[in-house]
């Protein structure tokens, strides 16, 4: 009669370290990859080509019910990180390459990988906390996301300025494979679900996964608002890198201001996450939402007036801090999108939603931010941001019904 409290019993350490081991393998594609291609004189466009690696995100969920059907997600999440380890190394070698064909092919082997442990790690999370918890730990999942990211943007590509692109993603790799085995350590071992795996393992049950999904009330307006919740950001975000380099911030100083800019990150998801368990996200949602989108203006600020490193830096922590707290509402939001035995399949199919989005946008960013320049295009970043800012009045707030549970 104990097992169920158990579950979100001294959850903070695992909570931290799995979600770490997702980050680092994020920002190995989307950070050092962009601070890479950007080092070697990348066009924006080839910059914004890394989006494409979130196409393993996007399509995550045509694979995502094997994980919920063969085998225990907490061995996947220690098979897959295994794997990511050994693929950092890998595209550590390809950097040694000329041109950046072997890169785009090893990473995108990678991408999979990275996209496969996703789905391991964010069912295991559904499964293994009770429902009145995920609120209270959402901030904690971004803080240890932005972490990776720290670790990623600010000391390994602080590494590349001092020492070469080889040991950075080979320091990368031996810090995700020493990730997998704290996991191997703390991961719980939560009771398995209800349903019979034999039955599961059916073609009808396999598609179980998606129709239980798509049969949530307001579906469709569900799915749209998950697409724009953060389209602007994204396609921010994916020129934010080539906006610094052309108003003169340095290597050095894009991997300083990568950690301060990632540490206000996390403070906000910590603050966002306090904040929706204590007052819901029925309430939290939408002052979140808009806290996060109407800081995309400040870039427009940036790119008009090219302040120094102080003004840039005071900027990028503002933006980071707001966009911390409109994570932490995403996160739950998305959660609570997710039934029952389907977890993994579920969140997979939500990600997958929002992947699409940032996968269109930080694309499409490239070419745009060529043929407009830096302050129309980031006006056109705030202008995408306005669809959810919408719809955000009119999606359900309260946690979908699990009509699988007994």
């Amino acid at each position: 009669m104990d097992a169920t409290p158990r579950r979100s019993r001294r959850a903070l350490p695992w909570v931290f370290s799995t979600n770490f081991g997702e980050g680092l393998p994020w920002s190995v594609l989307h950070q050092m990859g962009t601070e890479f291609i950007t080092e070697r004189g990348g066009t924006p466009t080839q910059i914004a080509s890394t989006s494409l690696f979130h196409l393993a995100v996007t399509f995550k969920f045509l694979w995502s019910p094997v994980v919920d059907l063969f085998g225990r997600k907490r061995a996947w999440i220690v098979a897959m990180g295994l794997l990511l380890g050994g693929g950092m190394v890998a595209i550590g070698a390809a950097t040694t390459a000329p041109g950046f064909t072997v890169f785009w092919i090893v990473a995108s082997f990678f991408a999979v990988l990275h996209a496969t442990h996703d789905i391991a790690c964010d069912g295991f999370y559904i499964q293994a906390l009770e429902q009145k918890d995920h609120a209270l730990y959402a901030g904690v999942r971004v803080a240890a996301f932005r972490v990776a990211m720290i670790f990623g943007s600010s000391v390994l590509v602080t590494i590349v300025a001092t020492k070469s692109w080889v040991l950075a993603f080979v320091a990368a790799g031996v810090f995700m494979l020493v990730t997998t085995l704290v996991n191997a350590a703390l991961l719980p071992r939560p009771p398995a679900p209800t349903a019979a795996p034999k039955q599961r393992t059916e073609a009808p049950a396999f598609l179980a996964a998606y129709r239980t999904f798509l049969a949530q009330p307001q579906a469709v307006r569900v799915l749209a608002f998950m697409f724009f919740y953060k389209l602007g950001d994204i396609m921010m975000f994916a020129m934010s890198k080539p906006l610094l380099r052309d108003i003169g911030v340095d290597l050095g100083h894009r991997g300083l201001l990568n950690g301060f800019g990632t540490t206000s990150f996390i403070l906000g998801s910590l603050v966002g996450g306090a904040i929706i368990a204590r007052v819901g996200l029925r309430r939290a949602l939408v002052p979140m939402l808009y806290l996060q989108n109407l800081a995309i203006p400040l870039y427009v600020l940036m790119a008009v007036v090219r302040p120094t490193f102080s003004g840039v830096f005071l900027i990028v922590l503002v933006e980071q801090l707001v966009a911390g707290i409109g994570g932490s509402a995403h996160v739950v939001f998305l959660i609570q999108r997710s039934r029952g035995v389907f977890s993994a399949s579920h969140y997979a199919f939500a990600t997958a939603v929002v992947s699409l989005g940032s996968t269109l946008s930080g694309y499409l960013s490239g070419p745009l931010n060529e043929h407009f320049g830096h302050p129309i295009f980031f006006t056109l970043a705030f202008v995408a941001s306005w669809p959810a800012l919408v719809l955000v009045w009119f999606v359900p707030k309260d946690p979908v019904e699990a009509p699988l549970a007994s």
